[in-house]
């Protein structure tokens, strides 16, 4: 009896580890919607970040990351507010997001490729 215990706890944890591989929800597109309200202004500082590694000129990254960055964070939150209220409906198609990545933090493709 406590072997088929630990078998069916080990089968259990592997289950809740394993990455569901599914289409998005509605779920996902307002917990999506949220969290892009919610951080939407983390933009500035990662875009200050990026600018200034780009640039190598701490006044240039921080001039440009700050207005570059005030524009996406205002775009993500718009984008989180559209999912938020269009959670329910397939706009676009497939629950997919208006504003690549999903999250502030996220890579893009061409941010693991390193190529622009």
């Amino acid at each position: 009896m406590k072997y088929a215990v630990k078998l069916v706890s080990v089968f259990a944890l592997v289950l809740c580890l394993a990455t569901p591989v599914m289409a998005k929800t509605p779920a996902d597109k307002l917990a999506r919607g949220i969290a892009n309200v919610a951080t939407g202004l983390l933009e500035v500082p990662q875009t200050i970040g990026q600018e200034w590694k780009e640039s190598n000129n701490a006044a240039v990254g921080i001039f440009a990351g700050f207005f570059k960055g005030m524009v996406q964070g205002v775009i993500r939150t718009a984008s989180g507010l559209w999912d938020v209220l269009t959670f329910p409906a397939a706009i676009p198609k497939d629950y997919e997001p208006l504003y690549r990545p999903d999250y502030v933090f996220d890579e893009t493709e061409e941010d693991k490729t390193g190529s622009k």
